[in-house]
């Protein structure tokens, strides 16, 4: 039988409904952007079906966890052409929350809060920027992305009354407890936290740590390799 037959049992293209109310394992969710990233490629390219052989392939995973992965959520396909492309792209959108409205503020406005201001993938993700903060008055004032920066002693009030989901913090390391503490008591939902220092928050708060180093430290591995490898 084929990697296609595999992935394509005549089922329906549906999203099974507990999914969306279960707990999602945490190494699944770290790869479904990166099935979203895929898909959204093949949709401009007009691809209707794929095989979980075919993404394995490109994406650099087993087949057999890709099946896995995607099985945890239903069954995306059609008996022999494998999954069916625009389908699992829009389930995908639906599991990872976009068409769900989530309100966000950037804390530090330093170039990386600069940068992050200027991203143009928030909306499509489903999230609003609503805010930049810093304390240095030489920065306060200033606009990125057509918002103004505003005083980090502004930002536990602006939380409540805006009810903002999640702060992206940006703030130099020996800031970044004391600044996560105060988004926490103010009602920020998560945070999403690019210092690259540890950072302490209390269970019920999401928080993500953004690496912005990782992707060095795996080519400067690899490049160790190829050096100790013969030639």
């Amino acid at each position: 039988m084929t990697d296609i037959d595999n992935d394509s049992r005549e089922v329906d293209s549906r999203l099974k409904s507990e999914s969306l109310t279960e707990e999602i394992p945490d190494k699944i969710i770290r790869r479904l952007p990166h099935y979203y990233v895929q898909l959204k490629y093949m949709m401009k390219k007009d691809i209707e079906y794929v095989s979980s052989e075919q993404l394995a392939k490109i994406m650099g995973f087993s087949s057999s966890l890709i099946r896995r992965d995607l099985s945890h959520f239903g069954q995306f396909g059609k008996k022999s052409y494998g999954y069916d492309v625009h389908c699992l792209y829009e389930n995908l959108q639906q599991i990872l929350g976009f068409g769900y409205e989530k309100t966000m503020i950037i804390v530090g406005a330093g170039f990386l809060g600069r940068a992050l201001a200027n991203n143009k993938s928030y909306s499509e993700r489903g999230y609003i920027l609503k805010g930049i903060f810093d304390k240095d008055p030489a920065i306060i004032g200033l606009e990125f992305n057509d918002i103004k920066v505003m005083d980090i002693e502004l930002a536990p009030d602006f939380i409540s009354e805006h009810e903002v989901d999640v702060a992206a913090l940006a703030v130099p390391a020996e800031s970044a407890q004391e600044t996560a503490d105060m988004l926490v008591n103010a009602g920020i939902k998560g945070i999403w936290d690019f210092t690259e220092t540890p950072v302490e928050v209390p269970g019920n708060i999401i928080l993500i740590e953004q690496n912005m180093n990782d992707g060095l430290c795996k080519i400067s591995c690899k490049l160790v390799q190829k050096r100790q490898s013969p030639s």
